[in-house]
């Protein structure tokens, strides 16, 4: 008794000439507010997860069953789900549907916007002639890639050594710590 509680009116004068309210409804309506409001403006909102499906996870969001696919639980591809159940994770909306009452929700986007501040970043504070070291992250035919933390690096199968050379992997190897210089951009 006292406290003050939002209600949705449904009807104004039943049979009984009473006035009919709803609690359940009103949390409803200030749920998908919400939601709406995290898709317009890129909010982010922390969801529970709930269950997992097929291709991804229920989460429960502000009071509303989305789904997270599995692609959008992270950048790299997660095969296993059974360690998700239980956590929260903050989500951001990247679809809603309002015929199907259904909110289609990406942990990776939210990674995806830090990891290009980052990149930008690492990006303006290089310069041609700067040295770096990194780590040898792929080999091909044609060079090396080298991570260099926020951002990867080509190193060119002629840039390798003094002298020619028919394949990367006669020098380097994966994994390997390599000093490198900045030679473009």
């Amino acid at each position: 008794p006292g406290d003050e509680v939002e209600v949705y009116i449904e009807e104004q004068e039943n049979a009984k000439g009473q006035l009919t309210l709803s609690r359940r409804k009103a949390k409803l309506i200030k749920a998908w507010e919400t939601i709406q409001d995290a898709a317009d403006n890129n909010k982010v909102l922390t969801a529970l997860v709930k269950r997992k499906t097929k291709g991804g996870l229920i989460v429960d969001l502000v009071g509303i069953e989305a789904f997270l696919p599995g692609s959008q639980i992270d950048v790299k591809p997660i095969r296993d789900f059974d360690a998700f159940p239980g956590k929260t994770i903050d989500v951001a909306v990247i679809k809603i549907n309002h015929t199907n009452d259904n909110v289609v929700v990406s942990h990776k986007a939210l990674i995806e916007r830090s990891l290009e501040s980052q990149r930008s970043t690492m990006v303006s504070n290089l310069e041609k002639g700067q040295i770096l070291e990194g780590i040898v992250k792929n080999i091909t035919s044609f060079g090396v890639f080298i991570d260099l933390g926020d951002v990867d690096g080509l190193l060119h199968i002629t840039d390798i050594a003094w002298h020619r050379i028919s394949h990367p992997e006669e020098v380097l190897a994966l994994g390997q710590k390599v000093k490198v210089v900045v030679t473009d951009l």
